[in-house]
């Protein structure tokens, strides 16, 4: 695929004329339904419980390469607090999704994304 050709296809894709029913987002710009609401709740617990994935894998890899050392250094002090932090977002996005009746998907999404 060449260069312009990716543009015609991004301005076919911005054009207008074209069918308002195929974009995933609304086009208000506002989530208006329930069944939208849930989803961007389920994407955004996607995002954290991933964030949180990667932050402990920074954690466990920092501590393997600082065995040695005893003390704690800035580094880890800042790998736990964004651990916290984001253990404390996952818990306030699974309670958010409760109330939307997501609570198996959200679980689902926890289990999937730890793997």
């Amino acid at each position: 695929m060449t260069l312009s050709s990716g543009k015609e296809a991004v301005q076919r894709f911005l054009n207008t004329d074209a069918d308002p029913s195929f974009s995933p987002f609304p086009a208000s710009s506002s989530l208006e339904s329930t069944e939208q609401i849930r989803r961007f709740e389920l994407l955004r617990l996607a995002f954290f419980v991933l964030k949180l994935r990667q932050v402990e894998q920074k954690l466990s890899a920092w501590r393997a390469s600082q065995a040695d050392a005893g003390e704690q250094k800035p580094q880890e002090n800042e790998l736990e607090f964004r651990r916290n932090l984001l253990h404390h977002v996952i818990y306030q996005q699974v309670v958010a999704l409760i109330r939307l009746d997501a609570r198996e998907q959200a679980l689902q999404i926890i289990e999937v994304c730890r793997k």
